[in-house]
């Protein structure tokens, strides 16, 4: 009877290897698809997205100097409701590979977050979470693990005190370091692999240094020893689609840099709270409605007249009257094999990894 038993669970195990190796495979098939897709400008893709963002709350609890949310007017912002978050799943499950549940604002002040990447995990999507880690305690961090959370990101804009607290307004250090230390901690006595877990840091400081920097990066590393951080992410700020001025950013120089069209309108779709989808992450004020999703579908919206129209002027490179494109920094980049090289490498890891 034992050796049925093992002989029936060893035949699962290699069920669950071969869908995995699976779902690898068409994964990273439909990452070729989207490459030729993008590259040839095609107006119309005969693929659906694989990767959302879906907004749960636009609410924020900070206001950071290089977010633009502080500047949304409250009567914009909201949580996103749990029915219309099935929806949008049930509708992506056959073919989106993952899904970002944030977008302009804090996730975890959404009160279904945890029920959300839940739902999302039994759907076979992988879930990715990026916060500022000040709302977390024992309970969230250990539910969120259990839940099934796949990735997730906090965003540390500082090394020190001094400098985190100067970005990161209303927020403190302390507070949020021993949020991220208690997660990490957490996870390790659960014993699990996933999330994965990353701590971002934007290298943002006018009084520093690179001397400084490094000096102060190096102590702040430190701080994770042992507890199972996967890595670290250094970040450098951009300006949301022209939203975000402040000194310090990188410039636009059109006679000298190079035009890129955006990868976003080939292959995501961005979903604020309230339902209305949009191209990309960076049309923070929602300038290229493509469809409510409260009234249709996720196909039907991904190769509608808007959409390819966007992607006919980004074939033709006729951005400069198209808002907020001709004012993001993101399109203008350095590229390989011409894709936009910063963030390639992680994007391909992200879309292949097991878990």
């Amino acid at each position: 009877m034992i050796l049925k038993q093992t002989g029936s669970l060893d035949k699962l195990a290699f069920a669950d290897i071969q869908i995995n190796q699976m779902k690898k495979i068409k994964r990273l098939s439909n990452l070729i698809n989207i490459y030729f897709s993008y590259i040839s400008r095609k107006e119309k893709c005969n693929y659906l997205p694989i990767r959302l963002w879906i907004e749960t709350s636009a609410r924020c609890n900070l206001a950071c100097r290089l977010c633009v949310n502080k500047d949304i007017e409250a009567s914009l912002k909201g949580d996103m409701d749990f029915g219309l978050f099935k929806k949008i799943i049930d509708e992506a499950c056959d073919y989106v590979s993952d899904v970002n549940l944030f977008h302009r604002g804090e996730p975890l002040l959404n009160k279904n977050i945890v029920e959300m990447v839940q739902y999302a995990h039994d759907k076979n999507i992988k879930t990715r979470i990026h916060t500022n880690g000040t709302l977390l305690n024992s309970g969230i961090s250990e539910k969120l693990i259990k839940a099934g959370l796949n990735f997730i990101s906090f965003s540390v804009d500082g090394y020190t005190k001094e400098t985190y607290e100067k970005n990161r307004i209303n927020a403190k250090y302390e507070n949020t370091m021993e949020n991220i230390l208690d997660f990490l901690k957490i996870k390790k006595q659960l014993g699990l692999k996933t999330p994965f877990t990353v701590v971002q840091v934007m290298e943002f400081d006018e009084s520093l240094n690179q001397e400084e920097f490094q000096s102060q990066k190096t102590q702040f590393i430190k701080k994770f020893d042992g507890l199972g951080l996967d890595k670290i992410a250094i970040r450098t700020p951009h300006n949301w689609g022209g939203l975000l001025e402040i000194d310090g950013l990188r410039k636009i120089d059109r006679k000298n840099d190079k035009l890129i069209p955006c990868t976003f309108p080939w292959y995501s779709i961005t979903v604020f709270y309230n339902g209305m989808a949009y191209l990309c992450p960076q049309d923070f004020e929602g300038e290229i409605p493509i469809g409510d999703l409260n009234k249709v579908s996720l196909k039907e919206i991904f190769n509608n007249d808007v959409i390819m129209a966007v992607r006919n002027r980004f074939k033709n490179k006729d951005v400069k009257d198209l808002s907020p494109c001709n004012n993001c920094d993101r399109i203008w980049r350095q590229t390989v094999a011409g894709i936009p090289k910063e963030y390639l490498k992680a994007f391909l890891k992200d879309s292949i990894r097991k878990n």
